[in-house]
């Protein structure tokens, strides 16, 4: 399908028109030169009409890398929360960057044996160890997402808000009575929750996140930030680097079941927080009803639906085996700012110009 032969919709920035076959390869070969990995040699065409990136905040506009910033306790001593801390993180196993930040932080933990775990989930966002050591139970501790494990009308919830604005990631420490493998069915916590600290990790924003969003934005690319992580912080970050603002913030977890209405607010937002897998697949199934070519960038196994719906998809090289499969390229640097070579490759003629006729 020609450029000229694209659904009803906003249209394409100039300068991209269909690419001759003989530049399928030279394509290739200079993206190759760029550290890009061109899985289909469709994409290059495709890249000609991409009007919407979608990208996660994490490793994308931030670099991966987390440490901890704080530990705000709120209930009891703090080396007893210190000590559930170095414990939950020695003892998980399936660590992901929060908790080998935390690791890092409290590297020295207590001899403590862990009687029932319940791993971390992306649906969930906790997980959690009931304890015992040499003098006995240590109780049942809960660590995660401080918006979805506390009650938003609560002070400590504000607390936690308030933090998030600065473009922190703050998990809640809690403990609990029932072992923490007593949980309900649907994902909710194990009894009721005592908030014993909150805990702020912070992210540094990649130093050319700016310059890529301001070559997006010249070249009539509008750019999407999708993030499992909570709303305030991704729009928090967001802003600092210019891209959006509270009114364009969605949290997701309500995102409406009304199809015409989720186009509508979709294509409105600017960036969306708390987003399952699911729901990620469902923005880009939003924008594209709208006559929009998304690209979608992502690393992990939750973006595969979403890479593979996208009209591109763009893997991260150092990202999941299952979200290299599926993409159709794939960035070999794992670098964000890459991406406007990529967007921009598509663009080019016979002649070799970019689609901002450079």
């Amino acid at each position: 399908v020609s450029a000229t032969e694209t659904p009803a919709g906003p249209a394409a920035p100039a300068g991209r028109a269909r690419l001759p076959p003989g530049a399928f390869a030279s394509g290739v070969g200079r993206l190759g030169r760029r550290r890009c990995l061109v899985q289909e040699l469709p994409a290059i065409e495709g890249l000609a009409r991409v009007d919407v990136v979608c990208a996660d905040k994490t490793g994308t506009l931030t670099e991966n890398g987390i440490r901890l910033a704080r530990v705000d306790v709120l209930d009891g001593p703090r080396d007893e929360v210190e000590r559930a801390l170095a414990a939950l993180a020695a003892l998980d196993p399936r660590p992901n960057a929060s908790v080998a930040a935390v690791a890092e932080a409290f590297p020295d933990a207590p001899g403590w044996r862990a009687t029932a775990v319940v791993p971390f989930s992306s649906a969930t966002k906790w997980s959690g160890m009931s304890f015992v050591d040499a003098d006995g139970p240590q109780g049942s501790w809960v660590l995660g997402a401080a918006d979805v494990l506390l009650d938003p009308r609560s002070d400590v919830a504000r607390r936690a808000t308030a933090l998030g604005a600065d473009g922190l990631r703050v998990l809640l420490v809690a403990s609990t009575d029932p072992p923490v493998d007593a949980a309900p069915p649907g994902g909710g916590a194990p009894g009721p929750l005592v908030p014993r600290a909150l805990v702020a990790l912070e992210q540094r924003v990649r130093a050319d996140a700016r310059q890529t969003l301001d070559y997006f934005d010249a070249q009539g690319v509008t750019v999407k930030v999708v993030s499992g992580d909570n709303p305030v912080s991704v729009a928090a970050v967001a802003r600092s680097l210019g891209l959006g603002g509270p009114e364009t913030s969605v949290d997701a977890r309500p995102l409406l079941a009304d199809r015409a209405e989720r186009v509508t607010v979709c294509v409105g937002a600017t960036t969306f927080g708390r987003v399952r897998p699911d729901q990620k697949r469902a923005v880009v199934g939003a924008l594209q009803a709208r006559g929009h070519t998304v690209a979608m960038t992502g690393d992990g196994v939750n973006d595969v639906l979403a890479l593979k719906d996208a009209d591109i998809g763009v893997a991260m090289g150092s990202g999941s085996p299952a979200a290299r499969s599926v993409a159709q390229i794939v960035l070999l640097d794992a670098r964000f700012a890459t991406l406007p070579t990529v967007v921009g490759e598509g663009g080019r003629g016979c002649g070799g110009r970019d689609r901002a006729g450079r």
